[in-house]
């Protein structure tokens, strides 16, 4: 028996209910047969049908047509990529070539293919002015096979990604972009969600770019300030010795004394503006030994005492069992120093200044998270303040060299860069913390001395009486080779004065021999100073060597400190410090032996 809906209906709501017969019959009665193609057409998803091997459109979802701006007459029975091409507008456009090559993948392979976020431009149509608009599609290609295994047919799902594509190439905030792309993730099924998943490393990868492009511009601004003062050093070379001539001729006239002193006075700041930027740059020559930051600590807390006012509390608190770290002593007082008078130009009204030292090992998911440390054991020494904090926006800029926000004439932009320079060159690592209007707390991390390096102790003091030896000066320079010249000539030393590497060897090969080898450390010629050294020590053994550079880079100088068989005259010098380490030189044992 047939029955309608309707009638069914009416007897399913009988008083008396179904009867069991009836019942069993409806049981075995077919249901309707759904209608494919209408659900195929309503569905939400973005769908083609497709022919194999030509790529004809079979079929179409209304919300693709939608998506597309197509109608569905126009589109049948046509191939794909005569209804899509390219856009000729884009030499770049590569839609066609990379889906044509994943819907023949899919033939060869008979399985799904997933294409990475494609872009696909779609022409407009003439309504809204024509031309093509800028897509981006996650496409995905699936075989339908038949009940015996044949090839039928090919359905292409895109999911439409413009909008989250457009929003990263904005480069927007990472809370929106957080935010747009869990909303899309609920969207999406589960291939949108692995694509959001590489998204998400993307852009995790893209805050490591970050942290790593900050480590290169500081390096870059490194190698340009140790440029700049290398050549800044030359000039306050010459200035400094010739002031001290100067000096000596006009010491009876007052007036001209007063006028000496104040260039004495400039040229010593503007080696204190080199020696910052050395600092910063890495490039400063240290004389570290094992220390301990407790004993540094307390001793720079005394001295900060006097100086910071009344009105700043100093306190510490120190780790009783802090271990020792390889370190110059002095350069990290200074660095103390600097960050301590920092504190305390954050609090004009006063405050407290808290002094800090602990053990601490960075792992490394640290050194991950932070690419210029290297894993393992550390002594941190923090410098805290009470003062108004550093705005977010000025965070990353603040260890950068001339960069302050102080009033002009109240300060250089230095102290911090040289703090950043020390660190970084004894192979540390430091880090801010901040809270606008609660303070500002600024850590350093020293590595743990491993207790088998051995202190270089300063010479003893010589005294700065000229001679009769000979000296071989190698300075390219031609103000510093003058000046040089004059200077040893006027304390009774034989000099023979070249320009570069190739003629000092040719003095040597000529005759000319020398108790003591005075050379520049960076060089044009093609031989640096070291390399000339050992040339020359080759053909003479029983030469000293000075060294003389206001830029000293790797020539000399490894694992941020001086070699052991180095002896070196830092620039600017005066004609007494020029006097002082020759003798010193010419005390020591000759270059040969030391160098064994």
């Amino acid at each position: 028996m047939k029955f309608h809906e309707t009638h069914v209906t009416s007897w399913l709501r009988s008083p008396g209910g179904p009867h069991p017969a009836r019942e069993v019959e409806l049981q075995n009665q077919s249901p309707p047969t759904p209608d494919f193609k209408a659900l195929f057409e309503a569905a939400p998803g973005l769908y083609l049908v497709l022919t194999q091997p030509d790529f004809r459109i079979a079929a179409v979802s209304d919300a693709y047509l939608r998506a597309t701006k197509t109608e569905r007459a126009a589109i049948l029975g046509r191939g794909l990529f005569d209804v899509f091409p390219d856009n000729p507008d884009d030499p770049a456009a590569d839609g066609v070539r990379n889906l044509r090559a994943s819907l023949e993948r899919v033939v060869q392979f008979r399985r799904p293919d997933t294409m990475t976020v494609q872009k696909y431009d779609i022409r407009k149509p003439e309504s809204e002015g024509g031309g093509f608009e800028e897509r981006y599609w996650s496409p995905r290609n699936s075989p339908v096979l038949g009940p015996n295994g044949q090839f039928t047919y090919i359905i292409h799902r895109v999911e439409d990604v413009t909008s989250f594509i457009q929003l990263k190439q904005r480069g927007a905030e990472q809370d929106q972009l957080t935010d747009r792309l869990r909303e899309r993730t609920e969207q999406m099924e589960a291939e949108i969600f692995m694509r959001a998943r590489e998204v998400e490393a993307a852009r995790e990868q893209l805050e490591a770019e970050q942290k790593l492009r900050q480590v290169q511009k500081m390096e870059a601004v490194g190698h340009l300030s140790g440029g700049i003062a290398h050549d800044f050093n030359n000039i306050l070379t010459v200035i400094t010795g010739l002031i001290d001539i100067l000096a000596e001729a006009v010491e009876h006239d007052p007036a001209l004394s007063s006028v000496a002193k104040m260039i004495t006075d400039a040229a010593f700041r503007g080696a204190e503006v080199t020696k910052h930027l050395l600092a910063f740059s890495r490039l400063q020559p240290l004389q570290p030994r094992e220390a301990n930051l407790n004993t540094l600590v307390q001793d720079t807390a005394r001295l900060l005492r006097p100086s910071l006012g009344e009105q700043i509390e100093i306190d510490t608190a120190l780790e009783p069992d802090a271990w020792t770290a390889f370190i110059d002593p002095n350069h990290m007082a200074t660095a103390l120093l600097n960050l301590a008078v920092n504190a305390r130009d954050a609090m004009p009204d006063g405050g407290k200044l808290m002094l800090e030292t602990s053990n601490v090992i960075l792992d490394e998911v640290y050194a991950v998270a932070n690419p210029d440390v290297r894993a393992g054991e550390y002594v941190m020494v923090a410098v805290s303040d009470t003062g108004g904090g550093i705005p977010a926006g000025i965070r990353d800029k603040v260890f950068e060299p001339f960069f302050t926000t102080k009033d002009t004439g109240k300060g250089t932009g230095l102290g911090l860069s040289m703090v950043y320079g020390f660190i970084k060159q004894s192979n540390g690592h430091l880090k801010i913390y901040s809270e606008e209007g609660h303070g500002t707390s600024i850590k350093l991390y020293l590595p743990r001395s491993s207790g088998d390096m051995i202190d270089v102790e300063p010479p003893p003091p010589v005294d700065t009486r000229g001679g009769n030896e000979s000296i071989l000066v190698v300075e390219d320079d031609p103000l510093v080779r003058n000046y040089v010249s004059a200077q040893l000539e006027q304390l009774g030393y034989r000099t023979m004065v070249t320009a570069n590497g190739p003629e000092a060897l040719a003095a040597v090969d000529k005759g000319f021999v020398c108790d003591v080898l005075f050379t520049d450390v960076i060089m044009s010629g093609g031989m640096n100073g070291r390399q000339v050294a050992d040339a020359v020590i080759a053909k003479l053994p029983s030469v000293r060597v000075l060294f003389t550079s206001g830029y000293t880079e790797d020539a000399i100088i490894h694992h941020g400190r001086l070699d052991p068989d180095v002896t070196l005259l830092p620039k600017p010098y005066r004609k007494s410090d020029l006097a002082r380490m020759i003798r010193q030189v010419l005390a020591q044992p000759p270059a040969a032996a030391m160098g064994k």
